[in-house]
């Protein structure tokens, strides 16, 4: 994933599929992140707009990468199983954060607690990937809808 992102954040941006919305996107990998409901995490991938305007609070995204094998589950499991993830991942890597890297502070600007616009939960694709489900767009629509805040993605 992490080749896959850093992939995506040289195209231009027109081009890119999951870092559309940066000009200018720092990556990092495992960065601490503090809250106080779930203590100290390490997202596994924290993007950062670099060059944003003083006063502004800097883009903030988190990615949450899921090796999970989600093959043999029927849809109603699947669903209830993605959601339960979403909602993990939004209590871990949403809403704020205060970041916890000292090297990423002069990009916070305004201090390490940080809004985040958007949580990416990735599964990985192949043979994990449900192969029960007819329409898995559905799926993902409805995890998406019952926890806002989280973009559910295949690798």
């Amino acid at each position: 994933m992490l080749k896959l992102l850093r992939a995506d954040a040289v195209l231009p941006r027109g081009e890119r599929r999951l870092l559309g919305d940066f000009d200018k996107p720092c990556l990092e990998r495992y960065v601490g992140v503090w809250k106080p409901e779930s203590g100290l995490r390490y997202a596994d991938m924290l993007v950062i707009e670099e060059g944003k305007p003083v006063g502004w609070p800097p883009r903030v995204e988190t990615f949450s990468f899921k090796s999970r094998n989600l093959a043999l589950l029927e849809e109603k499991a699947l669903t209830a199983q993605m959601i339960e993830d979403a909602r993990e991942a939004l209590r871990k890597y949403g809403e704020t954060l205060d970041i916890r890297r000292d090297s990423l502070r002069p990009l916070l600007r305004e201090g390490s607690e940080v809004p985040v616009r958007r949580v990416r939960l990735i599964y990985e694709g192949g043979e994990l990937k449900p192969t029960k489900i007819d329409d898995l767009d559905a799926v993902v629509n409805a995890v998406e809808e019952a926890v806002p805040g989280v973009e559910v993605l295949f690798q």
